[in-house]
Protein backbone atom coordinates (compact mmCIF):
# COMPACT_ATOMS: atom_id res chain seq x y z
CA UNK A 1 0.00 0.00 0.00
CA UNK A 2 1.75 3.90 -1.09
CA UNK A 3 0.14 6.27 0.61
CA UNK A 4 0.27 9.53 -1.50
CA UNK A 5 -2.87 11.25 0.20
CA UNK A 6 -0.94 14.58 1.28
CA UNK A 7 -0.96 17.74 -0.06
CA UNK A 8 3.04 18.50 0.40
CA UNK A 9 2.49 22.04 1.18
CA UNK A 10 5.62 22.73 2.51
CA UNK A 11 7.85 21.55 -0.66
CA UNK A 12 6.15 25.20 -1.83
CA UNK A 13 5.20 24.17 -4.95
CA UNK A 14 2.09 24.54 -7.34
CA UNK A 15 1.27 20.53 -6.78
CA UNK A 16 1.45 17.75 -4.62
CA UNK A 17 5.10 16.63 -3.99
CA UNK A 18 4.55 12.96 -5.57
CA UNK A 19 3.94 14.54 -8.72
CA UNK A 20 7.78 16.55 -8.76
CA UNK A 21 10.10 15.19 -11.49
CA UNK A 22 12.81 13.34 -10.13
CA UNK A 23 15.47 12.28 -12.26
CA UNK A 24 12.83 11.85 -15.59
CA UNK A 25 10.02 10.31 -13.19
CA UNK A 26 7.79 11.70 -10.42
CA UNK A 27 8.18 10.89 -6.98
CA UNK A 28 4.87 9.01 -7.11
CA UNK A 29 6.18 6.87 -10.04
CA UNK A 30 9.57 6.45 -8.56
CA UNK A 31 7.74 4.80 -5.10
CA UNK A 32 5.29 2.91 -6.17
CA UNK A 33 7.57 1.34 -9.42
CA UNK A 34 9.83 0.15 -5.99
CA UNK A 35 6.78 -2.33 -5.15
CA UNK A 36 5.48 -3.33 -8.66
CA UNK A 37 9.16 -4.44 -9.45
CA UNK A 38 9.43 -6.24 -6.37
CA UNK A 39 9.73 -10.03 -6.79
CA UNK A 40 7.95 -10.13 -3.18
CA UNK A 41 4.86 -7.78 -3.88
CA UNK A 42 1.70 -9.10 -4.95
CA UNK A 43 -0.39 -6.53 -5.38
CA UNK A 44 -0.44 -2.40 -5.30
CA UNK A 45 -2.54 -0.46 -3.59
CA UNK A 46 -2.48 3.28 -4.34
CA UNK A 47 -4.40 5.87 -2.12
CA UNK A 48 -4.75 8.99 -3.74
CA UNK A 49 -5.29 12.82 -2.77
CA UNK A 50 -8.82 13.83 -3.18
CA UNK A 51 -9.76 15.10 -6.26
CA UNK A 52 -6.31 13.29 -7.78
CA UNK A 53 -7.46 10.00 -8.32
CA UNK A 54 -7.27 9.86 -12.28
CA UNK A 55 -4.44 12.20 -12.95
CA UNK A 56 -2.53 9.51 -10.35
CA UNK A 57 -3.48 6.82 -12.22
CA UNK A 58 -2.25 7.59 -15.34
CA UNK A 59 0.81 7.55 -14.18
CA UNK A 60 0.83 4.13 -12.82
CA UNK A 61 0.80 0.38 -14.20
CA UNK A 62 -2.97 -0.60 -15.19
CA UNK A 63 -2.47 -3.15 -12.48
CA UNK A 64 -2.43 -1.02 -9.31
CA UNK A 65 -5.05 -0.36 -7.71
CA UNK A 66 -6.27 3.31 -7.07
CA UNK A 67 -8.46 4.75 -4.13
CA UNK A 68 -9.00 8.39 -2.46
CA UNK A 69 -8.23 8.81 0.79
CA UNK A 70 -9.19 10.96 3.65
CA UNK A 71 -8.27 14.40 5.06
CA UNK A 72 -5.78 12.05 7.89
CA UNK A 73 -2.99 9.83 7.31
CA UNK A 74 -5.27 7.28 9.02
CA UNK A 75 -8.59 7.98 6.76
CA UNK A 76 -5.79 6.88 3.86
CA UNK A 77 -4.72 3.72 5.36
CA UNK A 78 -8.16 2.62 6.30
CA UNK A 79 -9.05 3.41 2.56
CA UNK A 80 -6.26 1.18 1.73
CA UNK A 81 -7.16 -1.73 4.09
CA UNK A 82 -10.90 -1.76 2.34
CA UNK A 83 -9.64 -1.71 -0.82
CA UNK A 84 -7.16 -4.66 0.05
CA UNK A 85 -9.81 -6.38 1.85
CA UNK A 86 -12.11 -5.94 -1.32
CA UNK A 87 -9.73 -7.76 -3.63
CA UNK A 88 -9.83 -10.94 -1.80
CA UNK A 89 -6.98 -10.35 0.74
CA UNK A 90 -7.42 -12.35 4.23
CA UNK A 91 -6.54 -11.59 7.96
CA UNK A 92 -3.12 -13.15 7.52
CA UNK A 93 -1.71 -11.98 4.83
CA UNK A 94 0.94 -9.26 4.61
CA UNK A 95 0.67 -5.88 4.20
CA UNK A 96 3.54 -3.35 3.75
CA UNK A 97 2.37 0.78 4.14
CA UNK A 98 4.59 3.14 2.53
CA UNK A 99 5.00 6.83 2.34
CA UNK A 100 5.18 8.28 -1.50
CA UNK A 101 7.20 10.79 -0.25
CA UNK A 102 10.08 8.30 0.02
CA UNK A 103 10.85 7.45 -3.84
CA UNK A 104 14.25 6.22 -3.00
CA UNK A 105 13.67 2.38 -1.34
CA UNK A 106 15.39 -0.08 -2.11
CA UNK A 107 14.62 -3.43 -3.29
CA UNK A 108 16.69 -4.87 -0.87
CA UNK A 109 14.55 -2.91 2.47
CA UNK A 110 11.41 -4.05 1.21
CA UNK A 111 12.47 -7.80 1.04
CA UNK A 112 13.78 -7.50 4.83
CA UNK A 113 10.70 -6.24 5.86
CA UNK A 114 9.11 -8.96 4.35
CA UNK A 115 10.77 -11.32 5.27
CA UNK A 116 10.99 -10.29 9.34
CA UNK A 117 7.13 -10.88 8.91
CA UNK A 118 7.54 -14.65 8.89
CA UNK A 119 8.26 -14.27 12.71
CA UNK A 120 6.39 -11.25 13.34
CA UNK A 121 2.76 -9.21 13.22
CA UNK A 122 4.27 -5.89 12.74
CA UNK A 123 7.70 -4.90 11.45
CA UNK A 124 9.14 -1.02 12.15
CA UNK A 125 11.73 0.28 10.17
CA UNK A 126 14.19 2.30 12.25
CA UNK A 127 17.48 4.17 11.24
CA UNK A 128 19.60 5.95 13.88
CA UNK A 129 19.53 9.88 14.12
CA UNK A 130 22.85 11.57 13.70
CA UNK A 131 21.42 14.41 15.60
CA UNK A 132 21.15 15.31 19.16
CA UNK A 133 18.08 15.72 20.33
CA UNK A 134 16.63 17.79 23.49
CA UNK A 135 13.25 18.57 24.21
CA UNK A 136 11.96 22.29 24.83
CA UNK A 137 10.45 23.19 28.39
CA UNK A 138 6.90 23.77 27.44
CA UNK A 139 7.04 26.63 29.86
CA UNK A 140 10.37 28.63 28.61
CA UNK A 141 10.37 27.25 25.35
CA UNK A 142 14.51 26.59 26.23
CA UNK A 143 15.93 23.21 25.14
CA UNK A 144 16.59 21.07 28.02
CA UNK A 145 19.59 18.25 28.71
CA UNK A 146 20.06 16.07 25.47
CA UNK A 147 18.38 12.76 24.87
CA UNK A 148 21.09 10.18 24.59
CA UNK A 149 21.57 9.10 20.77
CA UNK A 150 22.03 5.73 21.49
CA UNK A 151 18.07 5.53 22.56
CA UNK A 152 16.53 7.14 19.59
CA UNK A 153 15.80 6.20 16.25
CA UNK A 154 13.50 7.77 13.36
CA UNK A 155 10.31 5.83 11.66
CA UNK A 156 11.21 5.06 7.71
CA UNK A 157 8.55 3.00 5.59
CA UNK A 158 7.18 0.71 4.60
CA UNK A 159 5.97 -0.81 8.13
CA UNK A 160 4.98 -4.03 7.61
CA UNK A 161 2.20 -6.08 9.06
CA UNK A 162 -0.32 -8.92 9.12
CA UNK A 163 -3.51 -7.26 7.49
CA UNK A 164 -6.17 -8.29 10.38
CA UNK A 165 -3.65 -6.84 13.27
CA UNK A 166 -3.36 -3.50 11.03
CA UNK A 167 -7.33 -4.09 10.36
CA UNK A 168 -8.00 -4.08 13.85
CA UNK A 169 -6.03 -1.21 15.16
CA UNK A 170 -7.35 1.16 12.93
CA UNK A 171 -11.22 -0.05 13.50
CA UNK A 172 -10.25 0.60 17.40
CA UNK A 173 -8.98 4.10 17.05
CA UNK A 174 -11.58 5.26 15.12
CA UNK A 175 -13.63 4.78 18.57
CA UNK A 176 -10.97 6.51 20.36
CA UNK A 177 -11.17 10.60 19.56
CA UNK A 178 -8.39 11.39 21.76
CA UNK A 179 -5.74 9.13 20.15
CA UNK A 180 -3.44 11.02 18.18
CA UNK A 181 -0.38 8.88 16.37
CA UNK A 182 1.40 9.51 13.14
CA UNK A 183 2.09 6.08 12.01
CA UNK A 184 0.53 2.80 11.89
CA UNK A 185 3.65 0.80 13.53
CA UNK A 186 3.00 3.17 16.80
CA UNK A 187 -1.05 2.85 16.05
CA UNK A 188 -0.94 -1.10 16.52
CA UNK A 189 1.35 -1.28 19.46
CA UNK A 190 -0.44 1.31 21.12
CA UNK A 191 -3.71 -0.75 20.71
CA UNK A 192 -2.55 -4.31 19.99
CA UNK A 193 0.06 -4.51 22.45
CA UNK A 194 -0.18 -8.57 22.03
CA UNK A 195 0.86 -8.22 18.68
CA UNK A 196 4.79 -9.53 17.85
CA UNK A 197 7.13 -6.34 17.15
CA UNK A 198 9.57 -6.99 14.89
CA UNK A 199 12.68 -4.12 13.56
CA UNK A 200 14.23 -4.09 10.74
CA UNK A 201 17.38 -1.15 10.68
CA UNK A 202 16.63 0.71 7.30
CA UNK A 203 18.85 3.28 4.91
CA UNK A 204 19.72 6.65 5.12
CA UNK A 205 19.27 7.82 1.70
CA UNK A 206 15.71 6.29 2.29
CA UNK A 207 14.40 9.91 3.20
CA UNK A 208 11.57 11.46 2.96
CA UNK A 209 10.59 14.31 0.91
CA UNK A 210 9.05 16.90 2.88
CA UNK A 211 10.56 20.65 1.68
CA UNK A 212 13.04 21.87 -1.26
CA UNK A 213 16.31 20.51 -0.28
CA UNK A 214 14.99 16.77 0.17
CA UNK A 215 14.08 17.19 -3.13
CA UNK A 216 17.69 18.41 -4.04
CA UNK A 217 19.34 15.72 -1.70
CA UNK A 218 17.44 13.33 -3.20
CA UNK A 219 18.87 14.19 -7.20
CA UNK A 220 21.73 14.16 -5.79
CA UNK A 221 21.55 10.71 -4.78
CA UNK A 222 19.90 9.80 -8.11
CA UNK A 223 22.93 11.39 -9.95
CA UNK A 224 25.27 9.43 -7.83
CA UNK A 225 23.85 6.24 -7.81
CA UNK A 226 23.93 6.86 -12.16
CA UNK A 227 27.60 7.94 -11.74
CA UNK A 228 28.66 4.43 -9.69
CA UNK A 229 30.36 1.92 -12.73
CA UNK A 230 28.19 -1.12 -13.11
Amino acid sequence: MVLAGGLGLRVGADRPKQLLELGGRTVLERSVAAFVDHPRVDAVVLVCPPGRREEMAALVPQDVTTVEGGAERSDSTRAGLTAAVVAGAADDDRVLVHDAARPLVAAETISAVVEALDAHDVVALLVPTPDTIVRLDPSTGLPGPPIPRDELRRHQTPQGFTLGVLERSHREARCDASLVVTDDCTLVMTLVPEASVGVVYGDPRNLKITDPSDLLVARALLAAEDDTPR
